[in-house]
């Protein structure tokens, strides 16, 4: 009993600060993403749903590593905004510290319908007052298939947004593109890659890369021609400057994840190689997709596997070398964070073992190129979900999305030493 009294005030002490952040209490919050600027603040993103189904996307800012953010400026409100797990949006920062947002939309203002380059707006409009939101359909008027991933972009940091554009020029209706990520090149310019509906095709979908040129994107190409259809995309530049494209592969429904790289900044890719055998098959999509993150001089990624040697959430270094499987059939939706030079960490939700309730909570560990660490919990994170990281300063900063009695869900913000 003492040695377990110990371990527990040696768990809580690691915990420095928790923390709700203020969201409005008439909407649901979803899909943190937190990024760190060159400058060394923190960036923080989320979407608010209100109760008509309009989405607002917020960006806001923090100097002292997440104990205080800014006021949250408004990126762009709409009523079909994604605020998928499986789609995350995401702002990043341009070489030139211009503030690119990435989302996906599923009914396309008209002010985007051309995919000319998006055009400054300092004077107010849809990016900037949420006055201007489109009323959301009636109730069973139905969506259209039809799906496009936009950027908006800011040269203020984030207090006035470009009107939305699509990344792709291609505008044909009624296609789905979708389950993207987005990343920084080597050459300070952005890359998209997402997934495509194939014509005439069903639940076929090929893997696109589109990168910027200044303010606009240029024509999309094809980098596979056939993957598994549903799941997420992970992109990550390394420390030697190439594009890492983490995704889901489909040869005859043997589900493995596969990476690509570039070395020109995405104009063009080696042979993409399955990343560890897992030769998971299985006749559908999991909707489970990488996560990744720099470690040392390589690339390390995670990934739910439902394998018959060992499912479970596991651990790659990009040499293919396994660190670990985490078992419990409850674990899911992990975030890989890049932490020390020699570091990286695991995020992701479980149902914490010997508790008598079902609810998740957010779990962490520590990896290194030899091993993975010991399994650790983030203090008062139950009915915790898509938590995301970023190391500032000597500490983890996790915030997730906490489930609430009223269905609006909060984000939560949680500081940790690691």
């Amino acid at each position: 009993m003492h040695v377990l009294k110990i371990l527990l005030i040696l768990l809580i002490s690691l915990q420095a600060f928790a923390y709700t952040l203020p969201t409005d209490p008439n909407r649901t919050a979803a899909t943190p993403h937190l990024s760190k600027l060159k400058s060394g603040e923190v960036m923080l993103t989320w979407t608010e749903k209100d109760p008509q189904g309009v989405q607002y996307y917020y960006v806001a800012f923090s100097k002292d590593q997440g104990k205080n953010f800014s006021d949250k400026k408004l990126i762009f409100s709409h009523e079909g905004i994604g605020s998928s797990r499986l789609m995350k949006p995401k702002v990043l920062e341009k070489g030139d510290g211009t503030l690119v947002a990435v989302f996906s939309l599923r009914e396309v203002p008209a002010a985007a319908q051309a995919a000319a380059p998006a055009q400054e707006n300092h004077a107010g409009g849809h990016a900037n007052h949420e006055a201007a939101v489109k009323p959301a359909p009636a109730k069973g008027s139905g969506r259209p298939r039809d799906m496009k991933i936009m950027y908006s972009y800011s040269k203020d940091k984030g207090t006035s947004w470009s009107t939305p554009a699509t990344v792709h020029q291609d505008q044909t209706a009624g296609v789905v593109r979708g389950f993207f990520d987005s990343a920084v090149l080597g050459n300070g310019e952005i890359a998209v890659a997402f997934l495509q509906d194939i014509p005439n095709k069903p639940h076929s979908r090929d893997m696109r890369l589109v990168t910027t040129k200044g303010m606009a994107f240029g024509q999309e190409i094809v980098i596979d021609d056939f993957t598994c259809d549903c799941c997420n995309i992970s992109l990550l530049t390394d420390a030697q400057g190439d594009l890492n494209v983490f995704y889901r592969e489909n040869s005859d429904n043997i589900r493995d994840i596969a990476r690509m790289t570039s070395s020109d900044n995405g104009k063009s890719f080696a042979k993409p190689s399955i990343l560890f055998a897992d030769q998971w098959q299985i006749n559908g999509c999991p909707h489970s997709g990488p996560t990744s993150s720099t470690l040392g001089s390589g690339s390390v990624a995670a990934w739910y596997s439902g394998s018959e040697e060992a499912p479970g959430l596991r651990v790659v270094t990009d040499k293919g070398k396994r660190l670990t499987v985490i078992g419990d059939p409850s674990a899911k939706n992990a975030f890989m964070v890049p932490a020390t030079a020699t570091a990286s960490v695991l995020l992701w939700e479980q149902a914490q073992p010997g508790s008598e309730d079902s609810g998740s909570y957010i779990a962490y560990r520590k990896v290194t190129e030899l091993a993975a660490g010991d399994v650790q919990w983030v203090k008062s994170s139950k009915l915790g979900h898509n938590p995301t990281g970023v190391y500032a300063g000597d500490q983890l900063l996790v915030a997730y999305e906490a489930e609430q009695g009223n269905n609006r869900n909060t984000i939560e913000l949680s500081s940790i030493t690691l």
